[in-house]
């Protein structure tokens, strides 16, 4: 009895280990638990070494079976610690940097793939060891030149590796055949170099910064690379080529070691023009707003308060577009990421604003009749419209910020603004496009069909006798709003077309300050008209007489109020048809 169980446990035993020993995977980690790699091009004696860390190694594991991200590691794995890879003579040990742009991603079977790799897209457990922010892997010896000339080779990194590149709007290396015929990744260099794999080590964050051109960079011959003036250390720097840009590479760098614009180089003319043109654009703005708050006869009316909260948020939106302008490359971190989300939902409220000043004028014509609201309906609809015109930019500007502060993975469904990235705005085309002109065109739109429907309700009302002088004064309302919307949207439409259509900036300087300066051509349409010049004659006219004598002539209080539809349909009917041509 004792034999058999001895014989059953030795059987027991000896399954358990040849199991475990086919189906367990060895792996390698390159450091200690509580230390990290501490890569460094600069002093040989002490590349790949290990420092003291408290990151913990969280390795990403994919499982193609499940066909999803493992959370846990694999129970086959065994995992030997401190321990780097022996590779062959024709290979070399080359750090592989592990980034949100450029991950390092493990099969759940212990082959490694590489989103930078290229022709090394898998590698073997024994060819690699791991840790927390970089790999070290026995590639191939791979030289590239001009002409060899040199035995002792410079170390350049290519940024996303073999047969990949860098597609910028997916903020991501992706893999692409190298275009035939295409440059060098540096065509200034004349010696022979070594080619290794992957991005700077950044301290500060997981984001690079492009600083400029290979074909104007000059390689120096100990692996430094001098850009606009600036020399960047080999390990501060790589190059890459870029996927919209048809072979063409670019220097990309940690933002910590961006060259700063030179104290010398002359500021571009246009953020000059534009942050004045923004400047000036405010103060009109503030303006048309004080004409309206140093006449209050109209403060009531509902179409008064929707334009006052309409020219705030222009006002307040170009007042940060010249900080911002102002500011330029001064601006970083949190405050250009603020003051660009900040801006965002401005610029939103002023079109959702707008967009609310159609329809009331839609909806107060739609069948010509006399339109008279009580206090409570106006003060009811008032916070409708509010709900509108506040609500809908805080959704839209709430999602971009909520998605910017997302982490840059390269398989992130979601499309980031990527706020402060290149400027304290959006970061390219495709993110302007989803997160702001895509929603002011459509709201451009629902305006122009506004005006059409209201066009054709004053027209066919024309007709009629009985509404003749009450369809005049109407007309006039449309006309004065009609030219807000113009103002608006043209300037808007010429701001996207030439985002659009691109081209040399000179080109588009004469729209960008017609889109800039709007301030000013909101105050000529609503601000400063007859009856708001005839009311601050009246409020700084000191004589009583010449006040007393303008009282007999009968002059509405409309005519002293700003520019507003209310008070033409719930006080005066019989306002003066030149008087209203200007009240909106």
């Amino acid at each position: 009895m004792a034999i058999a169980l001895l014989t059953f446990l030795w059987i027991f035993i000896f399954n358990l280990f040849y199991i475990t020993s086919a189906s367990s995977i060895l792996m390698l980690k390159c450091c200690k638990n509580g230390e990290e790699l501490a890569i460094s091009n600069n002093d040989p004696k002490s590349e790949f070494a290990c420092v003291k860390s408290n990151t913990t190694w969280i390795p990403t594991i994919y499982s193609p079976l499940q066909k999803n991200f493992l959370s846990v590691i694999p129970n086959e794995w065994i995992i030997h610690e401190a321990i780097k890879p022996t590779c062959t003579e024709n290979r070399t040990l080359t750090p592989i940097l592990c980034s949100n742009i450029s991950p390092c991603i493990i099969f759940d079977k212990g082959h490694a793939i590489l989103d930078a790799a290229g022709s090394n897209t898998h590698i073997s457990p024994s060819e690699y060891c791991a840790d927390s922010k970089a790999l070290l892997v026995c590639t191939v010896r791979k030289v590239e030149a001009n002409r060899a000339t040199s035995t002792i080779r410079p170390r350049v990194s290519r940024c996303c590796g073999e047969h990949a590149a860098f597609y910028e709007q997916r903020h991501s290396c992706v893999n692409q055949k190298d275009v035939e015929n295409a440059p060098p990744l540096l065509p200034n260099t004349s010696v022979s170099i070594d080619v290794v794999t992957g991005f700077p080590s950044c301290t500060r964050s997981n984001n690079y910064t492009i600083v400029g051109n290979t074909d104007v960079s000059v390689l120096q011959s100990d692996g430094s690379l001098i850009v606009d003036g600036i020399s960047l250390l080999s390990s501060q720097y790589c190059v890459e080529r870029i996927k919209e840009l048809d072979g063409k590479s670019k220097v990309f760098v940690c933002p910590e070691y961006a060259p700063q614009r030179p104290v010398n180089q002359d500021p571009d003319i246009r953020f000059m023009m534009y942050s004045i043109s923004f400047i000036i654009s405010s103060i009109f703005l503030g303006a048309t707003l004080a004409t309206g708050w140093l006449l209050p006869t109209s403060h009531h009316v509902l179409h008064w308060k929707c334009q006052t909260h309409h020219v705030l948020s222009l006002m307040l939106g170009d007042i940060l577009m010249a900080i911002i302008q102002l500011a330029g490359d001064s601006l970083q971190g949190g405050t250009c990421k603020l003051l660009a989300i900040l801006a965002h939902f401005f610029f939103l409220a002023a079109f959702f604003w707008l967009n609310t000043m159609c329809f009331n004028i839609w909806w107060t014509f739609r069948d010509l009749r006399p339109a008279s609201l009580e206090k409570s309906q106006e003060i009811l609809r008032l916070r409708v419209y509010a709900c509108y015109a506040w609500g809908g930019p805080f959704l839209v500007a709430g999602l971009a910020a909520l998605l910017d502060h997302l982490p840059a993975q390269p398989h992130n469904p979601f499309l980031r603004p990527r706020f402060g990235e290149k400027m304290c705005w959006f970061y390219g085309d495709t993110e302007i496009l989803a997160y702001f002109f895509g929603p002011i065109g459509v709201l451009l739109i629902i305006n122009v069909i506004f005006f059409i429907a209201t066009a054709r309700e004053l027209t066919c009302g024309l007709w009629k006798g009985e509404f003749v002088k009450s369809t005049t004064e109407r007309a006039a309302l449309g006309r004065v709003c009609l030219k807000l919307v113009i103002v608006m949207g043209v300037t808007w439409v010429a701001d996207i077309i030439s985002w659009a259509v691109g081209g040399p900036n000179y080109l588009w300087y004469f729209t960008d300050l017609l889109n800039a300066l709007q301030g000013l051509f909101i105050f000529i349409v609503v601000g400063w008209q007859p009856q708001v010049r005839a009311g601050l004659k009246k409020l700084f006219n000191r004589d009583p007489r010449t006040s007393a004598g303008r009282q007999g002539n009968g002059l509405s209080t409309t005519s002293h109020g700003m520019p507003s539809m209310g008070d033409s349909m719930t006080q005066n009917p019989s306002t003066k048809s030149a008087a209203l041509e200007t009240i909106c």
